[in-house]
This record gives C-alpha cells, sequence and structure tokens, in this order.
C-alpha cells in the first residue's frame, strides 16, 4: 500500500493532479471570502461519487441537497441582512438594491495553509489537510463583530470527467473567539437593539448530528486533528473522510 514506483512522466502527472487540487480549494476558500457560498457545490462538488458529507463540528450533512441546503441558508441569512444594513447606513446604502447590498460588512478569509495533498496511485482520489486561520468579518445581533475562525479542512477528491470534485469535506473549527478579546472568555459584547432581530437566524441542522469536534476551551481534553492524509493506493484501502 503506497509503495508504487512511478515513472518520470507518472511523477509530472501526479505533481499536475496534486497542483490542481490545490487550485480546487484555493477557490473554494476565495469564494467563501467573497460570500458566494450558494455556487459552492455546483461549481467544486461531485454529482457521481456515492453518499458526498459536508462535515463540521456538530455533524454530517448527507447527499448534495443537504449540503445544498446549508449552504443556501447560509446565502439567505446573508441576503435577509440587506433591508437591515440599509436602514442603517441610509446614506451609504439606502438607494441600492437588495441585491446590491448583499454581503455588506461580511468577509470571511480562510487562508489554507500546510497543505498535505495524497493523490491514489491509480489516479481516480486524493486526499488533503490543510489548516485554516479565518477570520469571521460579519455583521451578528451584536453589531459588526470580527472572530478568529482557526481550523482545518480536509476533503477527499474524486476525479470526475476529467476534473477533480469534493467528494468529502470537513471543517472544522478549533477556535473561534472575538478579535482582540480573551480565547477561553466567550464574546463578551452584549446584543445590540439595532441588530437584535439577527439573533433569529438559524443554520439547518446536519443530517446526522455528532460531537464530530470540539472548539478549544481550557476544560477540553486533548483533541487530535482530522487524520493525516497517508500515501495508498485505491479508496477501498485508506480512511474517508466521510462517513465511515
Amino acid at each position: 500500500m503506497g509503495n508504487t514506483t512511478y515513472s518520470p512522466q507518472q511523477l509530472a502527472e501526479r505533481f499536475i493532479d496534486q497542483r490542481e487540487i490545490q487550485n480546487v480549494m484555493g477557490k473554494y476558500a476565495l469564494m467563501t471570502m467573497i460570500c458566494k457560498q450558494n455556487d459552492l457545490v455546483e461549481k467544486f462538488w461531485s454529482t457521481k461519487a456515492p453518499q458526498p458529507t459536508l462535515a463540521l463540528n456538530n455533524g454530517y450533512y448527507v447527499g448534495l441537497e443537504a449540503i445544498s441546503g446549508y449552504y443556501q441558508a447560509v446565502t439567505d441569512n446573508l441576503a435577509a441582512k440587506a433591508p437591515l444594513m440599509k436602514s442603517l447606513f441610509p446614506r451609504q446604502l439606502g438607494e441600492k438594491s437588495d441585491d446590491e447590498v448583499y454581503g455588506a460588512g461580511e468577509h470571511y478569509p480562510r487562508p489554507l495553509t500546510s497543505p498535505l495533498v495524497e493523490v491514489a496511485a491509480d489516479g481516480q482520489t486524493a486526499k488533503g489537510l490543510w489548516q485554516v486561520m479565518g477570520a469571521d468579518n460579519n455583521i451578528t445581533e451584536y453589531g459588526p463583530l470580527s472572530t478568529w475562525s482557526w481550523g482545518y479542512v480536509a476533503a477527499d477528491f474524486v476525479l470526475e470527467d476529467d476534473e477533480w470534485k469534493i467528494w468529502h469535506l470537513v471543517e472544522f473549527t478549533e477556535l473561534a473567539s472575538p478579535v482582540a478579546c480573551s480565547w477561553v472568555k466567550g464574546n463578551p459584547y452584549p446584543v445590540q437593539d439595532a441588530y437584535a432581530s439577527l439573533a433569529d437566524q438559524t443554520l439547518p441542522a446536519p443530517t446526522v448530528k455528532a460531537d464530530l469536534y470540539e472548539v478549544y476551551s481550557p476544560e477540553r481534553a486533548y483533541t487530535a486533528p482530522p487524520r493525516m492524509p497517508e500515501p495508498y493506493d485505491t479508496f477501498a484501502e485508506t480512511f474517508s473522510y466521510g462517513m465511515e
């Protein structure tokens, strides 16, 4: 397992595959940053691989319908903020349409670092693991708020119609804390009346609820990051980032 000897041509092809996979995740992170979550499934997810999954700290979204529903809810929540932003900032935004105001005040950089990418010897699947040092800059019931969002992204990829597509995606949050605040004391800010309606915004529950990963706290026991990819020949011989 994972002991295949490659020719120079095969090594070059594998290098290209690794580059393309990193480009897929770079584009994914960029689309997230500019609030284009509604386009993620169509652009990046496999439509042919069995049981695609999105795993967050609190469980799995199983199947493209559930994954699309999650991203649609994120999009709907962003869109619902447009009238509020127009009312709060009439000089800057009052004359603009809701579509033009979509995403105002929202910015979600997700720098992906420390890439570990393994392409299967058969060239049909691949695995990747990245660290994330991101920040959520959004409009909340506490007003405009910047929150550190550090953690891990891991994924299984499948080669579909000569393009690398996401099959299973893991997004685990390791640290969630307002910027310039203690990482371990929680959010110190009160709800602001002008933004209080945003407290009602929700996201759909995972298809399968599970405590997959716990955000850091002083009380948390040691928690290992997602398993690192290892060289492998076929997907049947390795672990999965989906529901096993």
